[in-house]
C-alpha cells in the first residue's frame, strides 16, 4: 500500500470518528462540512514529507522530528491556495496543538486551540492507536481509551475527551 492511500485510510476513518463526535455536540450543518473537510485533510502536508521520514519503522531522530512537525504548516498553506474556510484551515494547522501548551506548531493551550483541531486532535489519536503503523503495532479499543483518558487536560481537552469515551463505550 502506497503512503497516500494509507493516508487517503486514515483521513476517512477520522472523518467518520469526528462525525460521530460532532453529532453529540450538535454541530450546525455548516460546522459539520467544515469539520469533516479540515479531518479528511488534516494530514495533507504529509505529502510533502519525505517518504523514508514517513516509513520509518523506529524512532524518529530530532531532526527528522521537526521535518515531521512542518506538515501542519504545509497543509495549511494548500488549505488557504485553496480558499477553503479558514476553519479548515485553522483545524489543519492546530490540530497537533496540546492543552497543555506543550504542542506544536505554535504551542496555544486550552481554549486557545481551535475547537475543531481539538476535536481531530481526538480523532486522529484514537486512529493512529487503534490501527497498525509501521512504528508500532495497533492497541486494543480498551488500551486506547484508557489512552485517551490518562491524557486528558494535558494533550486533549478533557470535556471533549469525555464526550468521546463516552460515545465509543456506547
Amino acid at each position: 500500500m502506497t503512503i497516500e492511500q494509507e493516508l487517503k485510510k486514515h483521513h476517512i476513518r477520522t472523518a467518520r470518528l469526528c462525525e460521530e463526535i460532532a453529532k453529540e455536540l450538535n454541530m450546525t450543518y455548516n460546522d459539520l462540512i467544515n469539520l469533516l473537510l479540515a479531518a479528511q485533510l488534516h494530514d495533507i502536508g504529509k505529502l510533502k514529507v519525505p517518504e523514508k521520514i514517513l516509513l520509518k519503522p523506529g524512532k524518529l531522530t530530532e531532526k527528522e522530528m521537526e521535518i515531521m512537525k512542518k506538515h501542519t504548516v504545509w497543509g495549511y498553506e494548500k488549505i488557504k491556495e485553496m480558499k477553503m474556510d479558514d476553519t479548515v484551515a485553522d483545524a489543519v494547522l492546530h490540530h497537533h496543538e496540546r492543552y497543555d501548551g506543550k504542542g506544536y506548531p505554535e504551542g496555544l493551550k486550552g481554549n486557545d486551540i481551535p475547537y475543531f483541531a481539538r476535536v481531530i486532535a481526538i480523532a486522529d489519536a484514537y486512529d493512529a492507536m487503534i490501527n497498525d503503523r509501521v512504528y508500532k503495532k495497533a492497541l486494543s479499543i480498551e488500551k486506547a481509551l484508557k489512552e485517551l483518558k490518562s491524557n486528558a487536560g494535558t494533550q486533549f481537552d478533557p470535556e471533549l475527551i469525555s464526550l468521546f469515551v463516552d460515545k465509543i463505550n456506547k
